[in-house]
Order: structure tokens, then sequence, then C-alpha cells
């Protein structure tokens, strides 16, 4: 571990990976509490599995300075692509995953469980870290292998699709991810990382989401707004994006804070969020599927609590020991990610039994604990792909 790499983030992203995996394991489990699981459609509130998904975005936030403040002031055409780069695979592989239940083996090329075991190859291939940043053959051979996967796609249509081909609809977890980033990364570089700046961008975003829910972006044509959700997506769940880009800000190469003054500052702006969430509650209410600005302050104030309690505990305090569990989920998010479903497509080509998630089914505790074994596994996984150096980078 390099030494002026910021552990307590990399420990965090994994205990986020980890819970994301569990979380993801016992949806829709019996026997569980109400808490485990996602708030329904209209609910006003939140449960933990709830806050994965903004924990995720507020760490892609805190990445962005750390990645990019090498280029502030000095933006290159080749900085730029690279940016768009890292957002498209993100989108396209997004909108993948979306058309992802409705896959017709019938009618398409390949058995469904080889298409995405392929699908998961060609992801490998394509965000494998290279030592030298340099596109191999095995870059080109997973473009080609992806653009072959695009083409053959072939689906049932419902009231959602209604193409046979891979259509876009929503652009899924990890397109969302994709255009979060973009929007904060190119705000980060357009205030040149100043934070007053980036704090009015973040009114800004959630101006956006407030006035386009009210009616005030009407004017757009139907076509942009079909394509792209611009007050959830490109307004508060940026927001939750960029939020985590401000205390990024902290932890960049010269930056005048030391542990106190950062310990500071994100105490207070945890707790600003968070009643600023509150405040805003009586207007569309704290809801995850509407990405309310609510759920986005409220959500980034508790998991800015969250990693301040983690930064203390391993860079401040230096209690680094138990992060040797979730590291290698930390530092290959992306591998751990996708982990699970391609571990289940792999299983289901070599036709495995089921033997390792006997209880999944039947829930309650033995369903929970099984699920934690089989995140165990995964996490295990994941260390076994950074130890033969398959780690991804998109």
């Amino acid at each position: 571990m390099p030494a002026n790499r910021l552990v307590s983030l990399d420990a965090f992203r994994g205990c986020v990976i980890a819970a994301m995996i569990w979380v993801n394991y016992i949806a829709g489990m019996p026997g569980i509490p109400y808490w485990l699981e996602h708030a329904g459609p209209r609910a006003d509130g939140i449960t933990l599995p709830d806050l994965v998904f903004p924990a995720f975005l507020f760490i892609v936030g805190i990445a962005i300075p750390l990645a990019l403040q090498r280029a502030v002031g000095h933006v290159t055409p080749a900085l730029l692509g690279r940016l768009l780069w890292r957002a498209a695979s993100l989108m396209v592989a997004g909108v993948v995953l979306a058309n992802a239940y409705r896959y017709d083996a019938a009618a398409a090329l390949l058995p469904r469980a080889w298409y995405f075991l392929l699908f998961y190859v060609a992801m490998m291939l394509l965000w494998r870290q290279r030592d030298d940043g340099a596109r191999d053959r095995t870059f080109w051979l997973g473009a080609a292998l992806m653009l072959f996967l695009l083409l053959s796609f072939r689906g049932t249509l419902n009231e959602e699709f209604d193409s046979v081909y891979l259509q876009h609809t929503w652009w899924g977890i990890l397109g969302m991810i994709g255009w979060s980033y973009l929007v904060c990364s190119l705000a980060y570089l357009a205030t040149r990382g100043d934070g007053a700046a980036l704090m009015a961008a973040l009114a800004g975003l959630l101006a956006l989401y407030l006035g386009g829910t009210a009616g005030a972006l009407d004017w757009l044509p139907a076509a942009p707004r079909g394509f792209v959700n611009v007050p959830q997506l490109l307004g508060s769940t940026a927001a939750n994006v960029l939020a985590g880009t401000i205390v990024g800000r902290l932890f960049v190469r010269g930056a005048a804070s030391g542990h106190r003054e950062r310990i500071r500052f994100m105490a207070w702006f945890a707790l600003g969020l968070f009643v600023c969430g509150l405040l805003l509650r009586p207007y569309h209410g704290i809801n995850k599927i509407h990405a309310t600005a609510a759920y986005t302050l409220v959500c980034a104030g508790i998991v800015l609590a969250l990693f301040l309690l983690c930064y203390v505990l391993v860079d401040v305090w230096g209690w680094q020991r138990w992060t040797i569990v979730v590291l290698p989920a930390g530092t290959n998010a992306l591998f751990a990610y996708i982990a699970p479903d391609a571990w289940e497509q792999l299983a289901a080509v070599l036709q495995l039994p089921r033997v390792w998630w006997p209880y999944l089914a039947s829930g309650g505790l033995p369903g929970l604990l099984n699920a934690a074994a089989m995140t165990a596994a995964m996490l295990g996984l994941t260390a076994l792909a950074n130890r033969v150096g398959l780690r991804l980078k998109f």
C-alpha cells in the first residue's frame, strides 16, 4: 500500500462493497426485519439497504479530487477523452444489466449463462488495470467481444421495452454512476477545485432537481428528457457525488488541512447535509426511487458521518489491522461489484450444484448467515483476483 494512499477511503469503500453484496443476497428474502428490506416506491424514509448506493456515490465523489488534482488548470483533450470513456463504459454496462432480466435465450445466439459470463469477461478485459496504461491486445479482444455481445442481444417485449434489441429505458446502477461521475469531474475541473465554487455547484444541482420536478424544465424536448432524467440523474444523484467531491478536497496533496481541520469540517458538513435534507423532506419526502433532494442530503450526511468515523479509526488512530478483510474489495471495487453475478453465471455454465446457498430462499437467520458466508466468499474471490493481478479500473 503506497504511503500516501488514503487507507480509510479504501477501507470504507470495501465496507460499502461488502454491504452491497450482502444486501443483494438478502433482497426479497422472507423472514427478515423490515429495516433490512428496501423501502417501497412510495415510502418516505430509508432502511439500511437504501444507504448502500448513496454511500458508493459519495465515495466516487471523494476519489475525484484525488484522481484529478494534477489536471487542474491543465485540461487536455486526452484527459476529457478518458473521462468520456470511463463514463460511457459504465453507461453501456448499465444498460446491458438493465436489460438482463428480459434476455430471451430462445431468440439469441447464446444461452443466458454463456452470454452474461462472456459479458463479464469482456468487462474485465476492457477495464483491466495495466501497469503502463497502454491498451494491449487483450483490450481490443475485450472490445470486439463486447461489440459482438451488444449486437447479438435479444430480449422479450414488455411494457418497458418495445424492441428485441438492447434498448435504453434507464441507465442502471452503473450508468447512473457514469453520468454522475462525468458531471462532477467536469465541475471539479471547471471550478479548479475551488471549495466555494463547488458548494455553489452543489446548491445548483439540488436546485436543478427541485426546479425540474416543479416543471421548470418542461421546455426541454421530449427526446433529451427521455434520454436522461435531468432532475434526478444530473441533479440530485450527481449532487450526492459532488458532496463527496467537496470532502475529497481535504485530502489532495498540498491541502492546508490536518486531522483536526478535516474532522471539524466533515462533522459540520455532515450535520448540515442531514439537517438540510430534513428541511426539504416535506416537499418530496425521503424517497430512493425518485432520488429526492431530501433523500440525497440525508443519506449524504449519514454516509459522511460513517466515513468520518472510519477516517478517525484508520488514519488518525491507526487502527488498520481489521481493514485487511475489506481492503481487497476497497482497492478493486469494480471486480467485487461484478463478482457475485459473474460467479453465478460461471456456476450455471459449469452446471455446479448450488450447495453454497441452501438457506437464501428460506430466509430468516439462517438465510442472513448464508448471505454473510456468500459475501465473505466474494471478498475472498476478489482478494484472489488482486493476488493474480486482475484489478479493474474503468
